[in-house]
């Protein structure tokens, strides 16, 4: 974001972009030359009041040039012309559109944006979304211009705009303005599965809308045929469960029996990461120490080791636990390196005392990724 105001060379760029568009640059006011200012009769002679005058600071006084206009922002950014994919990202008169500030302080354009948000052309909806998932936030929102947003998205069928809306529209203050219900209700009925998606993997972030009633939704979306929107329906309870450990925790570690292997792996990664969900830390442990080794073994296991061992909360039989079934990943030859790293961080976590010695073994591994975390962990 540019802070204060904008550049003089910014301000050239935007008129020259809608001046290719055929706006028109007013003439500058011409200096009233019929009256003759009097001259004083106790001028100075001619120099001398130049030379008394103290000198001044380069470009002090200068008036500083105008911010562009929201019209002329917006004139400038509509003239983008989609890429191939029909990505606006690269066009400078958008960046300049998200960047600007003071044409839209408070949210005080909001109402123009959410006029162009109806509009007929996909590129006028993704100029107005980009700035309004920047303008209407908790500060500036109301129960009828979220409605507005929502009235858009459940209309939105645009395969390039789907996931901009369902981010949008996760990110409002949804539960502040009373619109949770209907926002997982079109979210749930969107014929366009992206934008659920986007949706779901949003709304839980951040902790603008932390409720009930979005776990029960991520619950529900976590037992899905789809194993991708079972893993958003995670990601949402990952972000939820610090404040709903007892619903959320629980969904959670029943993913782990998931028959999706990311999405198993995944649940084990959430479960070791969440202190709220250390009831499972056992159940957790027992698990990790079976791993099939011959088998691909998921990096996300090995991090699950990783992030358990890390904590100062485990009981000296956890830690032992942890401790054993880390060195069995790291001593697996067959596992990727990748994992078996984790699996070495893991073993010093639990077992700080032995645990470097232990790495060392293995600075001169045939797995270069093992070696060389071998030795900076045994450094």
């Amino acid at each position: 974001m540019l802070e204060g105001r904008f550049s003089l060379a910014l301000v050239l760029s935007i008129a020259a972009l809608a001046a290719g568009c055929g706006a028109s640059t007013p003439p500058p006011a011409s200096a009233d030359t019929t009256k003759a200012a009097p001259k004083s009769e106790t001028a100075a002679p001619e120099g001398e009041a130049a030379a008394e005058a103290p000198p001044s600071e380069e470009g002090e006084g200068d008036a500083e040039p105008p911010e562009p206009s929201f019209a002329e922002l917006r004139k400038a950014a509509m003239a983008c012309t989609p890429d191939e994919n029909g990505s606006l990202d690269d066009c400078e008169a958008l960046r300049q559109w998200l960047d600007a500030e003071q044409a839209f302080e408070n949210g005080k354009a909001n109402p123009e944006l959410l006029k162009m948000l109806g509009s007929q052309d996909p590129k006028e909806r993704r100029v107005a979304a980009e700035k309004l998932n920047q303008t209407l936030n908790e500060d500036t929102a109301d129960a009828a211009q979220v409605d507005a947003v929502l009235d858009a998205a459940e209309k939105e069928r645009d395969e390039n705009l789907v996931d901009l809306f369902g981010r949008f529209v996760g990110g409002l203050p949804l539960v502040k303005v009373g619109k949770i219900d209907r926002a997982i209700a079109i979210a749930k009925a969107h014929p366009v599965s992206d934008y659920t998606d986007a949706f779901l993997r949003t709304v839980g972030f951040g902790g603008t809308n932390r409720d009930p009633k979005v776990v029960a939704y991520a619950i529900e979306a976590s037992k899905e045929a789809s194993s991708s929107r079972r893993a958003y329906g995670l990601n949402a309870l990952g972000d939820l469960a610090p404040h709903f450990p007892d619903e959320a925790c629980k969904a959670i570690n029943a993913l782990r029996a998931d028959k999706d292997d990311f999405v198993k792996s995944r649940a084990s990664e959430r479960i070791a990461s969440i202190s709220k969900c250390a009831s499972f830390t056992d159940e957790l442990l027992d698990d990790l120490s079976t791993v099939d080794v011959k088998k691909n073994v998921s990096f996300e296991m090995g991090m699950a080791l990783q992030k358990v061992c890390k904590r100062s909360d485990l009981t000296p039989a956890q830690r032992k636990k942890g401790s054993k079934a880390a060195r069995r990943l790291t001593d697996a030859t067959t596992v990727h390196g990748n994992t078996r790293s984790y699996a070495m961080e893991a073993v010093i976590g639990c077992d700080p005392k032995d645990g470097p010695a232990y790495v060392a073994k293995f600075k001169n591994d045939k797995d270069k990724t093992v070696a060389a975390r071998a030795a900076e962990l045994s450094k």
